[in-house]
């Protein structure tokens, strides 16, 4: 059973457990008069809420969406936007009736209703591991502090707090950088975004250092000149059962958020009083351990579509779809994108010799000296097939990158290979290019001139890199 059969299975039982949406005669006309509603998300904001490379919602508030369009009468269609400041600014331009997930501030409201809050996520700061625990904000001190470009806490922070420096970043994975880099002291945001990308990309040279006042009070903004829209929307935030909103947080966040309101306390003493009361209520809660069973199962198989069983590391198929978004990234930001290809020199030989049990020992070793060395939030490492592997890294410039492969190059040579009492070296060669992508490149022209540079760094004599712009240089 795939994991949307299972989700509808349990948007199924919670519809049939929910009242019906009891909307008054004139919220029912406005709707038929509207004939559907747009709304409007922040692409980039996982796990949120992002869109696809193929142009689909995911996150959250894609669960609460399938949610709210079996309470409405009529469609609830995406409207699509470049990033989370032109959301805003096509709500407040109207060509957008509601943001799902929104916190209300003082310039937002003189275009948008807010509901009550429905997500309360707690405000972080993200350090280097070296730097002491964060207090307060008073602490802070005069240093530079990143914040996402166009949210809520942007806007209140400069209020509250005027002295701090704050620089507004594209997205948190920049501001990840950024304070990787020392650019940064530290990137304030959310626990749950913030969190998910630690464990993502597997920082281990950065920590969550504190919490921070005001937590991320997140509602549903629909246009204030149409008042009966907020109504309607106030009404979709009643209808969430606890163990739908639950069963979201479960899947979604990496990072257990503390809210004001145990949800899963409630619903274990009511089930457990139901239990005495009904058979039917029994059978209920056997439906919902399975439901989450199957998602866990889902969770896990989703992650063994997009790694490779051996490494650990992305497949080919996740590189298919994330070189593109990189490469348009680039494009759009004018930042530096680098893609290597790396092939273990006579691989074949060496299988050959001590057995193909060595082999993957040397595969699985090679994989964790990589994500050693390629560690940033921005670095993306892949098993393209066999013994050959891909690295994407964003924002990194040539000469450091170049400085950084020759360093894995040596590092590799020099580290050997034991399986039981067997034991060797091997090295490896690396075809290479790094700049700023030109509008019209496409991903099938940058595998090319890297692959390209790659067999030039085997006719030097492989354990090598070769830029695909110098080719003549190892």
């Amino acid at each position: 059973m795939s994991r949307w059969l299972c989700w509808l299975f349990l948007l199924a039982i919670t519809h049939l457990q929910a009242k019906p949406l009891a909307l008054t005669d004139a919220q029912r006309d406005y709707l038929q008069t509207k004939k559907s509603l747009r709304y409007c998300i922040d692409p980039s904001w996982p796990p949120f809420e992002s869109v696809s490379p193929d142009g689909q919602h995911r996150g959250m508030s894609a669960d609460y969406v399938s949610f709210f369009r079996s309470q409405l009468p009529i469609p609830l269609e995406l409207l699509p936007t470049a990033s989370w400041p032109d959301s805003v600014a096509a709500a407040e331009q109207r060509r957008c009736d509601l943001l799902l997930l929104a916190m209300p501030t003082p310039s937002r409201r003189q275009f948008m209703n807010f509901t009550k809050p429905y997500l309360v996520i707690p405000s972080v700061i993200v350090t280097r591991t070296e730097h002491p625990r964060v207090k307060s904000v008073a602490e802070l001190g005069n240093a530079l502090y990143g914040i996402r470009r166009g949210f809520g806490f942007a806007e209140l922070y400069r209020q509250f707090h005027p002295t701090l420096k704050l620089v507004e970043v594209q997205s948190y994975e920049e501001g990840l950088l950024m304070v990787q880099s020392g650019q940064l002291t530290g990137m304030f945001g959310n626990m749950g975004s913030l969190g998910y990308l630690l464990q993502q990309y597997k920082i281990t040279n950065l920590k969550i250092a504190g919490r921070l006042p005001g937590d991320s009070e997140l509602s549903i903004a629909s246009r204030n000149d149409e008042p009966l829209l907020n109504e309607i929307s106030q009404l979709l935030i009643e209808q969430i059962d606890p163990a739908l909103q639950q069963e979201i947080d479960n899947h979604w966040l990496s990072v257990r958020m503390e809210t004001s309101e145990d949800y899963r306390l409630v619903i274990s003493v009511t089930a457990a009083a139901l239990l005495v009361l009904s058979a039917l209520v029994w059978a209920y809660l056997q439906v919902r351990r399975l439901n989450r069973q199957l998602l866990q199962a889902n969770v896990r198989l989703a992650h063994q579509t997009r790694h490779d069983g051996l490494t650990g590391l992305y497949n080919r198929a996740f590189l298919d779809e994330k070189l593109p978004a990189c490469l348009a990234l680039c494009q759009r930001e004018g930042i530096p994108l680098t893609l290597a290809v790396l092939d273990l020199d006579h691989f074949k030989q060496l299988n050959d010799e001590h057995g193909h049990l060595f082999g993957d020992q040397c595969l699985r070793q090679f994989a964790t000296l990589l994500q050693q060395h390629f560690q940033r939030p921005t670095d993306i490492l892949v098993r393209f097939g066999g013994e050959e592997f891909v690295l994407i890294s964003v924002g990194v410039e040539e000469t450091v990158m170049a400085q950084m492969l020759q360093q894995f190059v040596d590092d590799l040579a020099s580290q050997p290979v034991t399986l039981e009492q067997q034991q060797s070296h091997y090295t490896v060669s690396i075809g290479w290019i790094c700049q700023i992508p030109q509008r019209d490149q496409t991903m099938a022209q940058w595998l090319a001139q890297a692959d390209a540079a790659l067999y030039q760094a085997k006719a030097n004599g492989r354990n090598g890199a070769v830029n695909a712009r110098s080719p003549d240089s190892n």
